[in-house]
């Protein structure tokens, strides 16, 4: 019997290494990602398209531990079960986060 995994078919992104879901493969997924977006990465987008379950927290830790300048915006999306909901669209800015030691 075959078993599904949760990376999907259609995942965009693919990282080295068996698998490697690791806290730092997933980081450098979304600051790649964001480097790439012209107009950011919602948080339903995150976690389908690049199999990022946790998006806030990874750009809490690009933010705090690394000092990308990531800003957040509220706006809508669409899931793939086409149920629409209140999410954070991130997007990478130039310069160093202000909270950033």
């Amino acid at each position: 019997m075959k078993t599904k995994t949760a990376t999907p078919e259609g995942s965009s992104r693919k990282r080295s290494g068996a698998n490697n879901n690791s806290l730092a493969a997933q980081r450098q997924c979304v600051i790649d990602a964001l480097r790439e977006s012209l107009n950011g990465l919602t948080t339903i987008e995150l976690r389908e398209k690049f199999d990022v379950m946790m998006p806030a927290a990874r750009v809490h830790e690009l933010r705090w531990m690394f000092g990308y300048n990531i800003e957040r915006a509220w706006t809508h999306d669409t899931n793939a079960q086409g149920n629409k909901h209140s999410v954070a669209r991130y997007v990478l800015l130039t310069g160093k986060w202000r909270g950033a030691a």
